[in-house]
């Protein structure tokens, strides 16, 4: 995984910040971003600190203008994905 904690502090953000924008505890932050978050979590931290997941996630700036963004509602089931070259 990325270093997530890198990419929040280049963006001048404190976990403590975070914590505050999305009225959690600074400790629930610090294991979303030191540990295995859910995709939950990172779309949250992301749009806390005004960034899509992929840019929160990605080591490489380059690779990012090549991805997508796809968002979908909590009730979504099944996600289908392909990919043309």
């Amino acid at each position: 995984m990325p270093n997530i904690k890198k990419k929040i502090k280049e963006l001048g953000f404190t976990t403590q910040q975070i914590a505050e924008k999305l009225k959690i505890s600074q400790q629930a932050v610090s294991q979303a971003i030191n540990g295995n978050p859910s995709l939950s979590r990172l779309e949250d931290i992301a749009s806390a600190i005004g960034i899509t997941v992929s840019e929160l996630v990605s080591d490489d700036p380059q690779k990012q203008e090549n991805e997508a963004v796809l968002t979908v509602s909590k009730d979504v089931k099944k996600i289908t994905i392909n990919i043309e070259q």
